[in-house]
C-alpha cells in the first residue's frame, strides 16, 4: 500500500491584487489527503473553493506556501513540468463535462491516454474497462450529443481517471444534474475512486453527498476546518 500523501497543501495563502485592492482568499491553510481518502470541500459561494482546487491542481500558484503532489514539491517547477504532473498525476472533473463533441465516449477516454504516450491498444482496453465499471458498456460508440447528462458526466469521470492519477480533484461534479441522476453519478463516482485507490478532493454544495465522504472540510473566512 502507498502511504505517501496524494496531496499536501503546506501553509497555503492566496492573495489577489495589491494595496487597497488587495483581497486575501485564504491564509496559512494546510491539508493532507492520503490515497483512498475522499475529502468533501464545502463552504459558501465566494469562499475560495475553486481557487483552492486550482492551486491543488497546479492551475495557479499560491501567494505563499507549498503544494506537494505524490511527494513532488511543485511550486518552483517550470510550466512544462507542472503540465506533465497535471497530465499524469492529477485528474479533474468539473460541473460541466467538457467532452469533445466529435468523438465517441470511448475516444474521449482514450485520447488523454494517447497524449500521455500510452499505447493505443492499452488505452482502449483501459477506457472500455472504466466505462464498463460505470455502466456504459453499451454506450461507448455514442457521441456526447447522443448521451444523457448523467452519461456524459460518467464519461468525464472515466476520462479523469484514465491515466491512473494519484490525485483526483472535482468541482461540483453533480451540480448540473437532476437529483436522482446526481445521486446515481455520485454513488458510481465515489465507488470508482475507492476501487482505484485515489486521493480525492471534491467541492460540493450538497452537504448530504459531502457527509458520505471520508471527511468534510469547510472553507470559511479564509480558514479550512474539519466539519
Amino acid at each position: 500500500m502507498n502511504f505517501r500523501p496524494a496531496l499536501e497543501l503546506q501553509s497555503i495563502s492566496r492573495v489577489y491584487g495589491e494595496g487597497d485592492n488587495r483581497l486575501e482568499i485564504f491564509k496559512d491553510l494546510s491539508l493532507t489527503i492520503m490515497p483512498g481518502e475522499i475529502v468533501g470541500l464545502v463552504g459558501p459561494s465566494g469562499a475560495g473553493k475553486s481557487s483552492l482546487l486550482h492551486i491543488a491542481g497546479l492551475l495557479e500558484k499560491p501567494t505563499e506556501g507549498q503544494v506537494v503532489i505524490a511527494g513532488q514539491r511543485c511550486n518552483h517547477l517550470d510550466d512544462e513540468a507542472r503540465t506533465r504532473i497535471r497530465r499524469i498525476g492529477v485528474g479533474f472533473v468539473y460541473q460541466f463535462h467538457h467532452l469533445l463533441p466529435e468523438f465517441s465516449a470511448l475516444e474521449n477516454v482514450v485520447i488523454p491516454q494517447l497524449i500521455a504516450a500510452t499505447p493505443k491498444a492499452e488505452a482502449e482496453k483501459r477506457a472500455k474497462d472504466l466505462l464498463g465499471r460505470l455502466g456504459l458498456s453499451h454506450r461507448i460508440s455514442h457521441r456526447p450529443s447522443e448521451l444523457s447528462g448523467g452519461e456524459k458526466q460518467r464519461v468525464a469521470i472515466a476520462r479523469a481517471i484514465a491515466n491512473r492519477p494519484l490525485l483526483l480533484l472535482a468541482d461540483e461534479p453533480t451540480g448540473n444534474l437532476d437529483p436522482p441522476t446526481g445521486e446515481l453519478v455520485h454513488h458510481e463516482f465515489t465507488r470508482l475512486i475507492q476501487e482505484e485507490g485515489l486521493g480525492a478532493l471534491i467541492a460540493t454544495h450538497n452537504i448530504d453527498f459531502a457527509n458520505r465522504m471520508t471527511r468534510v472540510m469547510r472553507l470559511h473566512n479564509g480558514a479550512l476546518v474539519e466539519s
